[in-house]
C-alpha cells in the first residue's frame, strides 16, 4: 500500500505518455477520464516508475469522495496516481475486484468518513486505511461475489443510460428545426 505521487506535476503534462489518475477520475468500480485525459512525459514517468500501477492494483480516493475505488485494468497499466491510495493485493488471498467491491460499499465508505481528517475536503489517511478490516471468504467465493456485483452494476448503468435517453427523447421532437 502506498500513496500516489504528491508533488507538482503540471510541467510534466503532455498529450501522450503515462496516464495520470487523479481522485476525480475514480468512480465506483471504474475510471472516467473525460475527453482529455492527462498524461505524464516519459522522463518524469521513468523517474517515478516505482509508483506505476500494475494490473490488478486497487486505486482508492484519498481526497474527495473518499473510499471510492476501482481496479487497474489493461488500459491503465503503467499509469501513475496523484494523491491516491494504491493497494496491490496478494491475488492468492484477496481478489482485486472483490476488494474494490467491498471498498465501494456504504459500510466501508461510512467507516472511511468517520476516520477522515480535513476541514474543507475529507482526507482518507493511509495510516487509517491500514486499520481497515475486510471480510475475506475463500478466493473462489470472492471471485463469484465480485463477478455478480460487477454484472449487476453494468446492468444498472445500462438501464440508467436508457432512462436518460428516454427522458431526453421525450423532450425532443424529430423533424423540427
Amino acid at each position: 500500500m502506498y500513496i500516489g505521487l504528491v508533488t507538482t506535476m503540471t510541467e510534466h503534462y503532455t498529450d501522450k505518455g503515462h496516464l495520470l489518475i487523479r481522485n476525480s477520475d475514480i468512480k465506483d468500480g471504474y475510471f472516467e477520464f473525460g475527453e482529455n485525459p492527462i498524461y505524464l512525459d516519459e522522463e518524469f514517468s521513468e523517474q517515478n516508475k516505482s509508483r506505476m500501477h500494475q494490473l490488478g492494483d486497487v486505486i482508492t480516493v484519498h481526497t474527495g469522495d473518499i473510499g471510492t475505488s476501482a481496479v487497474i485494468g489493461e488500459n491503465e497499466v503503467n499509469s501513475i496516481g496523484f494523491a491516491t491510495i494504491v493497494t496491490r493485493p496478494n491475488q492468492e488471498i484477496l481478489d482485486s475486484n472483490y476488494f474494490a467491491t467491498y471498498l465501494n460499499t456504504d459500510t466501508h465508505k461510512q467507516w472511511a468518513i468517520s476516520m477522515a481528517t480535513g476541514d474543507g475536503r475529507s482526507n482518507y489517511n493511509l495510516k487509517d486505511y491500514t486499520k481497515l478490516v475486510v471480510p475475506i471468504p475463500e478466493i473462489e467465493e470472492q471471485k463469484k461475489i465480485a463477478t455478480c456485483i460487477v454484472n449487476l452494476n453494468s446492468l444498472i448503468t445500462l438501464h440508467q443510460r436508457k432512462s436518460s435517453w428516454l427522458a431526453y427523447g421525450s423532450h425532443f421532437r424529430l423533424g423540427t428545426a
